[in-house]
């Protein structure tokens, strides 16, 4: 009688047991955000920074007759060195030899009426009147001999330094009016390198003293030249809002080096002149915007697995990097991808180094 009693007992403590095992069963394990996590590294003491910059000639000048007409004869062919007073290009000359002719023909006959008038005031028969009239057109007359004389110079056009002629603007028998540029002539006793330079790095440039600074052409990558600071553009480029500074090459450069070939130009800068220097750099993937127009990071604490929000003030970014002027240390640990998905608190996983979570689809 008791065991008829017992086996219902039994089955209803199996059946708690198997409910009991299905609830723990039913609750799932929570499931962690995968997250890419950097650690944010110490400054170096050097920071170095890589343009692209263009090489350029000491001067480079457009040419121009300062007289109109035709153009008769163009001496020297593109790509050639020519020497200072060289001829460059003449027009054709003709109507400023015959107006030098008639000029000192009216020089003549003006000089002639002076001394006629002098002889007839002397006389006391010219007036005072007559040979201050004489007089004024003798000069008027000089004047002008002098004015068809530097037309007639200003026919032709002679190099004004030892430069490069590098390119030739116009062809020969071209009709051209005045200041039209005929011809571009360089002068490369000193090759520079111009780079566009943001603003936060415009005073430690005009420091020689607190860098170092080389060239490497993608033709001769296995020489490095030094460059040397010469000038400063102050005003910015209205796009870029970037300075532009120029740098000389050394004087014995290849000969197959002209402006306007493109350079990689290395800067190796000491950390500590530089505004903020001991600023870390972090991704600026990492980077969150705040309403306010600032910025925060999301800092990884390991013991909890947990991301916390915390505001940085920032100095500008560079390349991929952004300098961060405090909020951040180094050592710590911030998430440098997806943070746009993060809350406060929320716990995350470390994506593994091998990318293998990335597959699917870590860090979204």
């Amino acid at each position: 009688m008791m065991t008829r009693y017992l086996l219902p007992a039994a089955a209803l403590l199996s059946a708690a047991l198997l409910a009991a095992c299905s609830d723990v069963a039913a609750t799932p394990e929570e499931t962690l955000r995968t997250a890419r996590i950097e650690t944010v590294a110490a400054p170096t003491g050097l920071a170095r920074r890589e343009f692209v910059g263009r090489v350029e000639a000491r001067y480079s000048v457009d040419l121009a007759f300062q007289v109109s007409g035709r153009l008769a004869e163009f001496a020297i062919p593109e790509g050639q060195m020519v020497q200072e007073g060289t001829l460059i290009a003449r027009l054709e000359d003709q109507d400023y030899e015959r107006a030098l002719r008639e000029a000192r023909v009216q020089l003549q006959q003006a000089r002639t009426n002076l001394d006629r008038q002098q002889t007839l005031h002397e006389r006391g028969i010219a007036s005072d009147a007559a040979l201050e009239d004489a007089r004024t057109a003798f000069e008027l007359r000089s004047v002008a001999l002098d004015t068809m004389r530097q037309n007639l110079s200003y026919a032709t056009i002679e190099a004004p330094f030892t430069g490069l002629m590098s390119r030739r603007l116009v062809d020969n028998f071209t009709t051209l009016n005045v200041g039209q540029p005929v011809a571009r002539l360089q002068d490369l006793s000193e090759l520079r390198v111009a780079i566009a330079v943001p603003e936060s790095l415009i005073a430690t440039l005009e420091r020689p003293d607190s860098y170092t600074i080389s060239a490497r052409f993608p033709f001769m990558a296995d020489r490095e030249f030094p460059l040397e600071f010469r000038e400063l553009i102050a005003e910015p480029d209205t796009a870029s809002q970037t300075y532009k500074v120029m740098f000389a090459l050394p004087a014995d450069l290849p000969g197959n080096i002209l402006p306007g070939m493109t350079v990689n130009v290395r800067v190796q800068l000491d950390q500590e002149s530089l505004p903020g220097g001991d600023a870390v750099r972090i991704p600026v993937t990492a980077l969150a915007a705040l309403p306010d127009g600032g910025f925060q990071v999301w800092v990884f604490d390991p013991h909890t697995s947990s991301v916390s929000a915390r505001p940085v003030r920032t100095r500008g970014v560079e390349g991929g990097s952004v300098l961060v002027l405090d909020g951040v240390q180094a050592g710590e640990q911030i998430v440098t991808a997806g943070v746009s998905a993060l809350s406060e608190g929320m716990r995350v996983r470390p994506m593994a180094p091998s990318g293998a979570v990335a597959q699917n689809g870590a860090a979204r």
